[in-house]
């Protein structure tokens, strides 16, 4: 009898419908507290854009510090680039906000913000993905946060899928994939690796910002 219940056993176990992948997450993670030092930099950085205060900046750039892809470098670079002596210049929310988001170290002596640009996996597109950064962030029906929920997606990687069939989306949202399924999530609730992120690098006696960058 027992071979009988084994035999069924494993009969409905080769039978039952194979379980659903589990979602690609990437978690929000900050290191820079691991080195006093790189926290302490941060922090100064971080209020000198509260203050709108480019002199913090420049004590702590390299001498070439990349400012674009185009060439810009150091201080000079800095303030064309981002247009530091525009009071509307939007370098300080730009900067504060891919800190504040943490970083993580991508090797000794070299550390990466945001998390999203530190930790993206490889295999992952960058140009057809984001990343769900919200702490509860949720796939809707239809660009509106009163339409179904259709799902929680919160740190999962989202397929980019364009506006869709009924033209462009209303500001703030975005339209993606996720499991197979199409709907919208909060733009303010995703990020991509190829936002702007800051590279901070460490000689033998300090750390220096060595980048600012946006883009590819």
């Amino acid at each position: 009898m027992w071979k009988l219940a084994a035999l069924l056993a494993a009969l409905m176990f080769a039978l039952a419908p194979p379980a659903a992948a589990k979602p690609r997450t990437l978690v929000p993670v900050d290191e820079a507290a691991r080195d006093p030092d790189l926290a302490a930099l941060i922090a100064t950085l971080l209020k000198a854009c509260d203050e709108k205060d480019f002199k913090p900046f420049e004590a702590a750039m390299s001498p070439d510090a990349i400012a674009s892809f185009g060439g810009d470098s150091g201080p000079a670079g800095f303030r064309t680039v981002y247009r530091i002596d525009d009071p509307d210049s939007p370098f300080w929310d730009d900067f504060r906000t891919a800190l504040l988001m943490g970083g993580a170290f991508v090797e000794d002596g070299l550390f990466a913000a945001p998390y999203v640009y530190a930790n993206w996996p490889e295999d992952i597109d960058a140009f057809e993905y984001v990343v769900a950064i919200g702490e509860r962030t949720t796939l809707y029906a239809r660009p509106d946060a009163a339409s179904k929920a259709l799902a929680e997606v919160t740190h999962q990687f989202l397929e980019l899928r364009g506006d869709g069939a009924d033209g462009d989306l209303p500001d703030g949202w975005t339209r993606v994939s996720a499991g197979g399924t199409v709907g919208f999530v909060k733009t303010a609730e995703t990020a991509s690796p190829i936002g702007y992120r800051a590279i901070f690098q460490k000689t033998v006696n300090r750390w220096w910002l060595g980048a600012f960058v946006g883009g590819d």
